[in-house]
């Protein structure tokens, strides 16, 4: 029996179709390098990751994906396992990283990980654990390998809490359409993402880049963190949103009640003033 058996709390239907994504949106190309970069630096707002020390700290990325974000975490540790629990990913993050020997491929889950009890440095997961059936239980999963002392960056679907009604009542529309389209076989969840990219999300993020050449605040403004991102990340990230079945979304109060209860020094939490929200960094009680 794999490690992945043992793991309860898991949906093996949305790991495999994220296996499908990841290996179809591999990001081994080059243009959209400078898209990630920023995305990357967006995340990583409530953290100073140049406190770590490159010679000896240690790293995981929790749901590692293609590895656009281990890779860009790599600098800065001296040690990063990049846990993913999907067959497809999981090739595809051996390749990459065949020759670097900073980064570590575990085909593994948040539950059941052979990653060493309080090692971490800095734990990592980015758009991940609101996938997972209990994430309260996924980030004390997740806890339990971080050091005391040590720091959890995390991004979390937020429950739109800061937006007003007519957003919400979009977003509740779009939900129905998810999940339609979240039970249709992968090759027809496919090309229905990369439809809905250039007939929705292309029009709307070049329009929100208008707007905000014309000086229009535009962060009501339907998927306008998408205004310079390009084609191939806003079909890969309408696949995310609309063909996976399992999604959560949380609050501010609720996000907090899940760290408290994993232990994490509630002092130290951070949550990103910028988008996406809710990303937040806290550190393990010492």
């Amino acid at each position: 029996m794999s490690q992945r058996d043992k793991d309860e709390n898991l949906d093996q239907g949305v790991i495999d179709g994220f296996g499908h994504e990841w290996a179809a949106f591999d990001y081994a190309e080059t243009e959209t390098a400078e898209a990630l970069d920023a995305q990357f630096s967006a995340y990583c707002a409530p953290i100073d990751l140049s406190q770590f020390d490159p010679a000896t700290a240690t790293a995981g990325d929790f749901g590692a994906g293609s590895g656009r974000w281990s890779s860009r975490l790599a600098p800065h540790f001296s040690l990063v396992y990049a846990l993913e629990p999907s067959d497809g990913a999981s090739t595809v993050l051996r390749k990459k990283f065949a020759d670097d020997p900073r980064i570590v491929v575990l085909q593994e889950t948040v539950g059941v990980n052979s990653i060493p009890v309080g090692s971490l440095d800095l734990a990592m997961s980015l758009g991940v654990l609101h996938h997972i059936p209990d994430t309260g239980l996924a980030i004390k999963d997740v806890s339990r390998s971080i050091k005391p002392g040590g720091f959890f960056l995390c991004y979390l679907y937020y429950s739109l809490e800061n937006k007003p009604l007519y957003y919400r009542l979009i977003f509740k529309a779009v939900n129905l359409v998810r999940r339609v389209i979240s039970s249709l076989p992968q090759p027809v969840k496919r090309v229905s993402a990369t439809i809905i990219a250039a007939c929705v999300y292309w029009p709307l993020a070049r329009i929100s880049k208008l707007l905000t050449k014309l000086g229009r605040n535009t962060s009501n403004f339907p998927l306008h963190h998408y205004a310079d991102m390009p084609f191939v990340m806003l079909s890969n990230d309408a696949l995310d949103r609309f063909g996976t079945s399992l999604e959560q979304r949380f609050s501010k109060a609720q996000i907090t009640e899940m760290l408290r209860a994993a232990d994490f020094d509630l002092a130290t939490l951070n949550f990103s003033e910028i988008e996406p929200f809710w990303t937040f960094a806290v550190q393990k009680k010492k």
